[in-house]
């Protein structure tokens, strides 16, 4: 989520034309998914790439009712950039409400909302359409629609070999393919080494899943798969899309900034 968030800022950063420093804020759920991003080397990261860093507003996970004031404070401190986790329970409320309130990219405040995975693009899209401009979310898939990506093509044709007719378009259909595609290749490594019958989840792990370099996915992954001890992102680059004429586009491939580390 940590590292979702700094790309999104790093884009943000990238794109920015004002000559003061941009004001940047969480608007996050309040659950621990959502706070998981208040730590003190996110904050020192915001900072030091050139960011001025304003305060949290929380809403819930699941938004009941419009987060007008949580929204009003980020307008009134004049925040540019909102960053938060969020699921698309909260994540389509809150941009509804951003946009009766005149917030938004292309509205009267500008101000750029941005979440991490699994605030998915394409899910919010489908609800949303073009009452959600200028939404952005880091660290998802290609949508199931992008058919000029390889690895969605072949989902395609995977589907429709399985169950013709019945095409599953949830963008977890391709995290779920991911994972499978990982999962194959780490069997397939470790039989190199250890005998079918002789294979335990230790040998799997060390002969197969650590062996993993540069798996292609078909760009289903933001770059190639690679594992090693110490190395289990798989991925260096996070993914970022944003909703552009109630559509999934995808902006930019930035560094894994590794904020979080464990002590």
């Amino acid at each position: 989520y940590t590292d979702s968030c700094a790309a999104i800022a790093d884009w943000f950063k990238a794109n920015w034309k004002g000559k003061e420093k941009p004001r940047v804020a969480y608007l996050t759920a309040d659950n621990a998914m959502g706070r998981s991003i208040e730590i003190p080397e996110m904050k020192a990261y915001l900072e030091k790439i050139g960011y001025e860093f304003v305060g949290t507003q929380l809403v819930p996970l699941v938004v009941t009712s419009p987060p007008t004031t949580q929204l009003t404070w980020l307008k009134e401190k004049g925040v540019d950039l909102a960053l938060g986790v969020m699921i698309n329970a909260g994540a389509q409320p809150t941009v509804k409400e951003m946009v009766r309130l005149g917030m938004g990219p292309d509205l009267d405040y500008k101000m750029t909302f941005g979440t991490a995975s699994p605030g998915h693009a394409a899910i919010f899209v489908e609800a949303m359409g073009d009452l959600g401009e200028g939404y952005v979310c880091a660290g998802s898939f290609p949508p199931l629609d992008h058919l000029d990506v390889p690895g969605v093509k072949f989902i395609h044709e995977i589907q429709e070999m399985a169950h013709p007719g019945k095409f599953n378009n949830n963008i977890m259909y391709a995290g779920g393919f991911l994972e499978a595609m990982v999962q194959v290749e780490a069997l397939r490594l470790a039989m190199e080494k250890v005998p079918f019958e002789e294979l335990t989840p230790k040998a799997v792990l060390e002969n197969g899943f650590y062996q993993i370099k540069d798996l292609e996915t078909g760009e289903v992954s933001s770059t190639p798969i690679t594992y090693g001890k110490g190395d289990i992102e798989g991925v260096d680059e996070v993914r970022i899309d944003q909703v552009q004429n109630g559509k999934v586009v995808k902006v930019g491939l930035y560094p894994l900034r590794h904020i979080y580390t464990k002590k």
